[in-house]
């Protein structure tokens, strides 16, 4: 049996350090005397030695630099060492961390691994509750196998997923910067009857180190400093505390323009190039990576001409997906709401019923995640947290989400990816709906202009960067076939090679 407190995690390193022959400073040395840089215009090699001739001591030194400027809450001195470790636990944690902005995160997917019986984790509180334990073992193990069957009967794992729960064993890598664990502890301390365990648990884990990492100052100066950090979406809080999702009717909610004759201009010069790259393969070989440097120049220049917000309510599953799109920021609702209303009432407008699913399994479907709620408000009756509790919920539940997208997402960041037909299908449906409304919308306001960039990301290149292509690049291109395919992916690994054997000989 897997527990929740059996949580595994391994540090891989923290910067900046430096070392030298005849110094070695840890990271809140080096920008504790960064502070002083500032100030001084000297390197922190120098900054040292000043401090070692006059004969202070180092530790003396940081301490009063600290309380001078990180207990004042001076969020660059946390935002610079950064923190790298990997983790085995429950893919809550995934749920947890990969929203925070300024961050960086890799996952097990639940699209690719495999899931078997072995994989479910126990929350301690239903792990010591014989009676709770069963109900969620017999809860979590009809989910596994109904997914599995559903998988040898040739449904697409996108859509089988989605009944499965969160509660089974993912492992991943996370890096975050002192202030962005700061920023996590205190949400975990706003909302720890909501947040799973073993959140709580990886910041003891975390803090156990601090002063072996060189970064104990700075985390207690930083942490008690009466200066707020950057909020992040968090689905795990109190349902009954109301937030702007449950406030908000409709799905395009409002957009913002600055639509300038510039950026008009400079797109239709971007057109013009692209369909003069377009007009043979071997033009767009010669000249796909000047259309990309073209269309980011725009997009650095005009980025905030643009900004619309959008209303949606999507599985739990995809939102996995929209949160790791930190440029995209997003006001969530608590998973817990979204459960209460779901539990008496499982249709499709709270609950994701894939297309397959729906054909041809409906009924079985519908009677596994009833399962699931049942066991969810029977461990509720015995006692169990909710936040313990929620680990038999399928990922299949809706959660009302409130993202901003600004010009660089319509056009490059967030729609081009999740328009491509290797996203997952339920996201690829919702993006394609959102993007034809806000079509629509540009269009009403006199904008129709800017609808043809709005598009898949091969449209901006002229090929297909997957590994296999869906055939829609071949719509067009002239002439786009398989062995051009081939010969592009060549070409990128031949541009690879070239760069590394470059930068060697350099």
């Amino acid at each position: 049996m897997i527990k929740t407190s059996d949580l595994k995690i391994k540090f891989l390193g923290i910067v900046p350090v430096l070392k030298e022959e005849t110094a070695f400073l840890n990271p809140q040395e080096i920008v504790s005397f960064s502070a002083l840089l500032t100030f001084k215009g000297k390197t922190v090699e120098d900054l040292l030695k000043d401090t070692l001739d006059k004969g202070e001591k180092v530790e003396d030194k940081i301490k009063k630099i600290l309380r001078q400027s990180s207990l004042r809450g001076h969020a660059s001195l946390a935002t610079t060492p950064v923190l790298c470790f990997s983790y085995e636990g429950s893919k809550f944690l995934d749920s947890a961390l990969s929203g925070i902005y300024f961050g960086s995160f890799l996952a097990s997917s639940g699209r690719r691994t495999s899931t078997s019986f072995e994989d479910i984790v126990y929350p301690d509180g239903i792990a010591r509750n014989n009676e709770a334990s069963q109900i969620y073992r017999q809860a979590s193990e009809r989910n596994i196998e109904f997914f599995n069957d559903l998988l040898s009967k040739g449904v697409p794992k996108d859509e089988a997923s989605k009944i499965l729960q969160y509660g089974i064993y993912g492992t991943g890598i996370v890096q975050l910067s002192i202030e962005s664990i700061i920023s996590l502890k205190r949400e975990y301390e706003l909302e720890k009857e909501w947040m799973p365990q073993e959140v709580g648990l990886l910041i003891k884990e975390i803090e156990r180190y601090l002063e072996e990492m060189g970064v104990d100052l700075l985390y207690a100066t930083r942490y008690i400093a009466p200066r707020n950090t950057y909020p992040y979406p968090n689905i795990f809080k109190d349902p009954g505390k109301s937030n702007l999702t449950r406030e908000l009717e409709g799905s395009l909610i409002s957009m913002n323009s600055c639509l300038v004759p510039g950026l008009k201009k400079k797109l239709e010069e971007l057109d013009r190039r692209r369909q003069e790259a377009f007009s043979s393969l071997e033009n767009i070989k010669k000249n796909w990576f000047d259309l990309l440097s073209f269309r980011r120049e725009i997009l650095r220049d005009y980025n905030l001409a643009l900004s619309f917000k959008f209303l949606s309510s999507v599985p739990w599953r995809i939102w996995g997906e929209k949160k790791r799109h930190r440029t995209c920021h997003q006001v969530i609702e608590s998973i817990y709401y979204c459960i209460n209303r779901t539990i008496n009432n499982i249709d499709e407008k709270v609950f994701s019923i894939p297309p397959s699913i729906k054909k041809d399994f409906l009924s079985e479907y519908l009677e596994t995640a009833n399962n699931s709620f049942q066991a969810y408000e029977k461990l509720i009756s015995l006692g169990i947290k909710p936040r313990e509790a929620v680990f038999v919920i399928p990922r299949a539940v809706k959660i009302d989400i409130l993202q901003e997208y600004d010009l660089y997402n319509l056009l490059a960041g967030y729609y081009p990816l999740r328009l491509c037909q290797t996203a997952e299908e339920e996201m690829r449906r919702n993006t394609t709906q959102e993007v034809q409304e806000i079509k629509d919308h540009l269009s009403k306001n006199g904008y129709e202009w800017l609808n043809k960039f709005i598009e898949p990301k091969c449209e901006a290149i002229g090929f297909c960067p997957e590994q296999e292509s869906c055939g829609y690049i071949k719509k067009l291109v002239k002439d786009y076939n398989d062995d051009f395919h081939k010969e592009m992916r060549k070409s990128l690994e031949e541009k690879f090679q070239h760069l590394k054997d470059e930068i060697k000989r350099s």
